[in-house]
């Protein structure tokens, strides 16, 4: 008999976020090894199933069911439909209990579960993706904003965090730094497993030389502050001979405009690109247009050791030469000199010479993005699906 995988997850579907992009790709990938997975998001779109996963780049498959829950709506409300959904999804749970396990990176609805007398000893295996509280301390500085933490919102938040690292049956952190957060918090325990997030490695694949008529430096992702996207048009300045594509970003968010308004001020609109949003086979096609791929994040409390961007994993598989913040949380992914040209976090100089330097010396950006290649399939959503079912398979 195959194992039962519930997988609660508070998310829109589809969600092109990279949030996401992680639950459902994880989600079918759980189903591929074996495992019935049932996803459970919320209803939110009139499309079927089967065409909402094609956007994924995903087929249907048996052992995958998503149930889509209906959630209620009040204007101006966050409240009524989180709480409708926790609602639904633990009775869901309870009603299954028995015959699966819980998966959820929902630490609110982990330890809501933990808390019931029918899972007190139940199999509920929680995945972090943050230390949520020293995420929420940094929110205001992370997204830009004017937001203050909330000393007792930040209790709480530390002390739901350390029910959970306590009370599940397993605990699988997205990178080790996180695992060694929890465990400087709040003690060791069993069961405990670092896996990182991943990116789509086809079978078929064959590495392909990058162009070497193209000038094309590329960044994938979300346009916050904490990206460094600010920084990367800020070292693209002194690189007048190359193209920059920013695959990301929201209309009407703040983020967006703030990046479009450096860009012209800095003169570089006649050779840039900013899309925003595109779909995921967009970005894999600009990926392998890429020259040179940027992964600029700024150094804070939550992506020095707590981050692991899916667009790190995608940059891999796309076999391009890669510029990354050096941060221990990269260094947990790549190696300088190796697989990537790591540079100090929030310093255009050294992120423009590293450009630079690759775009002149193409034998060796080749050498690397090789290399890069070479590693992906460690990082494959196939393997990510193998660690977790081997943390699930270890406590039941």
């Amino acid at each position: 008999m195959s194992l039962n995988v519930l997988m609660p997850a508070d998310i829109r579907f589809p969600l092109p976020r990279a949030n996401g992009v992680q639950i459902v790709k994880t989600a079918a990938a759980l189903a591929r090894a074996g495992t019935h997975t049932t996803l459970l998001v919320r209803q939110s779109d009139p499309r079927p199933t089967d065409e909402i996963l094609a956007l994924y780049g995903l087929k249907p498959q048996a052992q995958l069911e998503v149930r889509r829950l209906p959630v209620s709506h009040r204007t101006g409300s966050y409240a009524l439909p989180r709480l409708t959904f926790l609602a639904r999804t633990t009775a869901a749970a309870v009603a299954g209990r028995r015959a699966a396990v819980v998966y959820t990176r929902d630490l609110q609805l982990a330890d809501l579960l933990l808390g019931l007398t029918a899972f007190a000893h139940g199999p509920v295996v929680y995945e972090a993706h943050a230390v949520e509280a020293v995420l929420y301390g940094e929110r205001g500085t992370l997204y830009g904003t004017d937001e203050k933490p909330n000393p007792r919102k930040a209790r709480r938040l530390a002390k739901r965090e350390r029910r959970v690292w306590k009370g599940a049956a397993a605990f699988v952190a997205t990178t080790a730094g996180i695992r060694d957060s929890f465990t400087t918090a709040f003690g060791s325990r069993k069961h405990v497993h670092v896996v990182p997030n991943g990116c789509d490695v086809p079978e078929d694949r064959r590495f392909t030389a990058p162009d070497r008529s193209l000038a094309r430096v590329v960044y994938a992702g979300q346009l916050y502050p904490w990206k460094g996207v600010d920084v990367l048009v800020e070292a693209m300045a002194n690189i007048p001979d190359a193209r920059l594509v920013i695959l990301g970003g929201i209309e009407g968010e703040a983020d967006l405009p703030r990046i479009r308004e450096r860009i012209q001020a800095l003169g570089l609109g006649g050779r840039s690109e900013l899309p925003g949003t595109v779909p995921q086979a967009r970005v894999a096609e600009e990926l392998a247009r890429a020259s040179v791929i940027c992964v600029p994040f700024l150094k804070g409390a939550m992506t020095e050791r707590h981050t692991s961007p899916i667009k790190l994993f995608e940059a891999l598989a796309a076999g391009r030469s890669i510029v990354a913040t050096d941060l221990p949380s990269t260094r947990e992914i790549l190696r300088d000199g190796e697989t990537a040209r790591l540079v100090p976090p929030g310093e255009p100089a050294p992120l423009s010479a590293a450009i630079r330097g690759l775009l002149a010396d193409r034998d060796t950006a080749e050498r690397l993005a090789r290399a890069a290649w070479e590693e992906a399939p460690r990082y494959s959503w196939d393997a990510r699906a193998k660690s977790i079912l081997k943390a699930i398979e270890e406590v039941l």
